[in-house]
């Protein structure tokens, strides 16, 4: 055992910065420390059911994270694991660490003052003495010990350890402490520390995040805040009703009465399925505190290879440190698994979770800071950037010559020729380091890699689909599931079709019939869930003649063709019912699913209590089935998926895939771009990522209004839509006034838009006059996912407001050649003469 542990100790070192030199001797210290347990067979079970860790592993690591450091490394152990009783066990223990002092030249007066307390002949309770060590620079180690109050039986607990507290000179400082339900430790330092400290560990059960802010007796006190929003994002929930919570409360000679530390521990490991959920939590947690996640992202990695599906318990707690006059740090509590690794739990129903405190943006990495004197509120992004890549910027000549040699297209342009491109927010976001570092570690085996299973994993969890088919990109899941789905003279209800699901619907020989709720009419209405399908309309449809030709109801959250607007939960399982009672299977066309959600916790009574992530599972597992861009929310370049129920169907649409787009378990994808996409497909529904997002999209909305043009309200999260229309009335639909300002925003600020009016929805003769007009004339601006900040889209406001000064002089487009289909992406176009 011992010799597992040391290497994943001197791995561990390398994380923490330390010397191979005080890495070998902190390993050589380790194994002295562990004795014969560390000579301990791994074929056998553990020696002693040592109470340090849930497989009995007598060692664990702890990093603790401060701003601008390397992270401290820490080994707890238990000396006297391998002996046969708890009283032996003790005093091995202490021979260990009079031993350790011997050798450091560090005095164990403090222990010697209360030993009778804590090691009477008949000891009780799960411990007799732990041993920790600060691995530092310089080979020279902090110590630790840790005594059980409980030695004498636990009625007497709070006796011994008052009267511990008394004899190291800290006689009223058992009354500062608050009301707990039990004392699991009492804890000394020895050896070099600046301010050598007494440390009394009290447990809390049944605790709620409104109770831990009053825990702490520190002066003065930590932010309750930060405390109530750690309890939360750190255990999933608004009271911890499971594994009890544990508080530290630190005593030094400078205030020998009062703590002047506190440190609140979660067990996370108690209220996650698995490791891999327990990452996510605290990676959030460190981001939000400015910490470094990719040096623990390093260390999961030094510990196992295992994935942290495969378990629970590799991550035991995270703790969340203040103490006087230092800056607040965050320690996680890493188990070895040297003897088990403790299977993932089944999955729970989901349960609600209190928004953040941390103002309206609901936390989790996301704040409004206000200046106490001014006033002023700053908005503080939940990321900082790591790569940049440089912008081109062009002269306005530059770009009348692009455009005219793409014959007005905008989609020909090559992106050198292009400054802000809000072209689309698909597959244009910025990855993060976490969904970098899962590629890195991609599986490119052409069947059954371990890349698959992760993506397979990370999707049914999300959805509660059992067949999923990954897919190269969002239309090519609509491809393969209408190609399987539908026939010809069959009909597809939707809020909205967008785009190329219309595309794919009508090749099929189908037709794609849009059923928008009515509020959706009103560009002016700030109804916030004018995504919603027409209700009343599905239910004629479904109960009519053209009822038997119904193959399928496609819902399109958020609904991108409809000015990218959220839809309801209650409006989605009215839907839901109405499919199941008429026979007729419900899809999602899920690419933005989290930010449908994250509206739905904002605007929707009955779900803002609930996270994004909550409300997501929901909507997954009202539907029969989905299809879903990744480019999107899975804010990666590349990838999709296809998820069913039914497993006749799953089967058919499996043939056509493999047929077309690659083997079952890759679709067309690299190892990488799965295991991207499953890393990004958590990190979407944080709250604070979906927070910024919210909030950067309204800050652009602010500048378009005032810059004087009119947008589809209310704004969304992955695109405004502008009102052209209304902006250039002097120009018929059928010369694009869509289109006239999407030129115009190139010409003037070299920003790339998609129009969404008439070139994209009407039709004309051949001689050019209207036959079919787009019911309103807008440009999309697409917000890519972390890539542009508010001095970019100030760009764009001010860009729109010199258009708005010449809006009279800006003259239509005619279309010159154009395909049979999808018209707007090949089109050539002229400008009209005046």
């Amino acid at each position: 055992m011992g010799d597992l542990v040391t290497g994943q100790l001197l791995r561990l070192s390398d994380v923490a910065g330390l010397s191979r030199a005080d890495a070998s001797v902190y390993a050589g210290l380790l194994q002295e420390t562990l004795g014969a347990a560390g000579r301990w067979p791994l074929t056998l079970p553990p020696p002693y059911p040592t109470f340090l860790s849930d497989d009995h592993t007598p060692a664990e690591f702890s990093l603790a994270f401060t701003s601008g450091r390397s992270p401290a490394l820490r080994v707890l152990l238990e000396p006297g694991a391998a002996c046969a009783d708890l009283a032996e066990n003790g005093r091995q223990g202490l021979r260990t660490v009079r031993e350790t002092a011997r050798r450091w030249g560090f005095t164990t007066d403090r222990l010697d003052r209360i030993e009778d307390l804590f090691f009477p002949s008949s000891p009780q309770g799960p411990l007799a003495l732990w041993c920790a060590l600060e691995l530092r620079p310089g080979g020279v180690p902090g110590v630790k010990v840790y005594l059980n109050p409980g030695a004498n039986g636990q009625d007497r607990a709070a006796e011994t350890l008052r009267e511990a507290l008394g004899r190291l000179g800290h006689g009223r400082a058992f009354d500062a402490l608050p009301p707990a339900d039990g004392f699991p430790f009492l804890a000394l330092d020895f050896g070099a520390w600046e301010a050598p400290r007494v440390k009394v560990y009290l447990t809390h059960h049944d605790l709620s995040a409104t109770d831990v802010g009053s825990l702490s007796r520190m002066s003065p006190e930590p932010s309750r805040e930060l405390l109530e929003d750690f309890f939360r994002t750190a255990g999933g929930d608004e009271r911890l009703s499971g594994r009890p919570v544990i508080t530290c409360h630190s005593i030094t000679g400078t205030d020998p009465d009062l703590p002047s530390g506190f440190t609140l521990h979660i067990p996370v490991r108690g209220y996650v399925r698995h490791d891999g959920q327990a990452h996510e939590r605290a990676v959030v947690l460190l981001r939000r505190l400015g910490l470094d996640s990719a040096a623990f992202d390093q260390a999961l990695t030094a510990l196992t290879s295992r994935p942290l599906q495969d378990g629970v318990g590799l991550i035991a707690y995270l703790a969340l440190v203040h103490e006087r006059d230092k800056p607040t740090r965050m320690t996680t509590y890493l188990s070895c698994e040297a003897y088990d690794v403790k299977p993932p739990r089944a999955p729970q129903p989901p349960r609600q979770v209190l928004p953040s405190r941390l103002g309206a943006r609901a936390g989790l990495g996301y704040e409004h800071r206000k200046d106490a004197q001014t006033g002023a509120v700053a908005s503080v992004e939940p990321y900082r950037i790591k790569v940049v890549e440089p912008i081109p910027l062009t002269t306005r000549q530059q770009r009348e010559e692009a455009v005219k040699r793409v014959h007005y297209n905008l989609f020909d342009l090559r992106a050198e020729e292009v400054t802000i491109d809000l072209l689309t927010d698909s597959g244009t976001g910025a990855l993060s380091a976490a969904q970098l570092a899962a590629g890195m570690a991609g599986d490119e085996s052409y069947s059954g890699s371990r890349s698959f299973y992760r993506f397979h994993e990370t999707i049914t969890e999300l959805t509660g689909y059992q067949h999923i088919l990954p897919v190269h990109q969002g239309r090519a899941a609509e491809r393969v599931l209408f190609s399987t789905l539908l026939e010809p003279g069959r009909l597809v209800l939707s809020n909205t079709h967008f785009d190329t699901t219309r595309a794919n619907v009508e090749l099929s020989g189908a037709e794609a019939r849009d059923l928008p709720c009515r509020e959706a009419r009103d560009l002016d209405s700030t109804e916030p869930f004018k995504g919603n399908i027409d209700l009343e309309e599905l239910s004629r449809t479904l109960s009519g003649p053209d009822g038997s030709r119904v193959a399928v109801v496609v819902m399109t959250i958020t609904n991108n063709g409809g000015g990218g607007q959220p839809v309801s939960m209650d409006n989605l399982k009215r839907t839901a019912a109405l499919c199941k009672q008429h026979g007729v299977p419900l899809f999602l066309d899920a690419a933005r699913f989290a930010e449908n959600a994250w509206l739905v916790t904002r605007h929707e009574a009955a779900y803002r209590n609930h996270t994004p992530r909550q409300v997501a599972e929901e909507a997954f597992r009202l539907a029969d089935g989905c299809m879903m861009s990744a480019k999107k929310d899975g804010i990666v370049h590349i990838g999709g998926f296809i998820g069913l129920n039914d497993p006749e169907l799953a089967q058919r649409c499996e043939l056509l895939l493999i047929a077309t787009e690659g083997f079952a378990t890759y679709g067309g994808l690299a190892g990488r771009d799965l295991d991207m996409i499953a890393q990004g497909l958590t990190e979407v529904t944080d709250p604070g990522y979906l927070a910024e997002r919210a909030d950067i999209a309204s800050h652009l909305a602010d500048r378009v209004r005032a810059a004087g043009v009119d947008i589809l309200e209310p704004p969304g999260l992955h695109a405004l839509y502008l009102n052209a229309g209304r902006l250039f009335p002097h120009i018929p639909a059928h010369h694009y006034p869509g289109h006239a300002l999407a030129c115009q925003l190139y010409l003037e600020g070299g920003i790339r838009s998609a129009e969404l009016g008439s070139l994209y929805l009407g039709e004309e003769d051949e001689a050019g006059n209207p036959v079919k007009s787009a019911p309103y004339e807008l440009v999309r601006l697409a917000l890519p996912r972390r890539v542009y900040t508010r001095s970019h889209y100030d760009h764009v406001g001010e860009t729109l407001e010199r258009i708005v000064k010449n809006a009279e002089s800006v003259r239509g487009y005619r279309i010159v050649e154009q395909s049979p289909i999808l018209r707007h992406f090949r089109a050539k176009l002229q400008p009209v003469a005046v």
